[in-house]
């Protein structure tokens, strides 16, 4: 099954994330766009550290950790790059609008991480913060267990 990033061009991503940063009141800069571009060609999520590598192996000035934190948390809050906390990784999420709500299927046999979209489900969250007095901004709910390919 291939994902949503291996269908789009890297000219694709490029657009749905500057189009998500102008949105969030933010700009594409080089640093941001050599990130997004680096976790496109890895594909699939990675470590802080795995990007740093990869980002910094073709780099005259190497990109601080520091630097790379602060770029990935400003993709997060700009909903375009989704933390996998269990995993302490990183990928990008191009699918629907930035402020989508997202349910991750991880297998933990195989790594496979998959994003799938329940409205209803997003929904019901949504009206279960604001009955207890509290705004959601951003959500992501993983699932762990093992994928049918497994």
């Amino acid at each position: 099954m291939q994902s949503h990033l291996e269908q789009s061009t890297t000219a694709d991503i490029l657009k749905k994330v500057d189009r998500y940063l102008r949105k969030s009141g933010g700009r594409m800069t080089g640093v941001r766009r050599e990130i997004v571009l680096k976790m496109a060609e890895l594909g699939k999520p990675k470590t802080a550290y795995q990007i740093l590598e990869a980002a910094n192996k073709k780099r005259s000035t190497k990109l601080s950790a520091i630097s790379l934190y602060r770029t990935l948390e400003f993709l997060i809050e700009a909903g375009v790059v989704l933390k996998l906390e269990s995993k302490n990784a990183f990928e990008l999420c191009l699918n629907g609008a930035p402020e989508h709500s997202h349910l991750i299927m991880v297998c933990d046999k195989c790594g496979q991480v998959r994003e799938v979209h329940d409205d209803a489900l997003a929904e019901r969250l949504v009206k279960t913060a604001k009955k207890n007095g509290h705004m959601l901004k951003h959500h992501a709910i993983e699932l762990h267990g093992v994928c049918s390919d497994c």
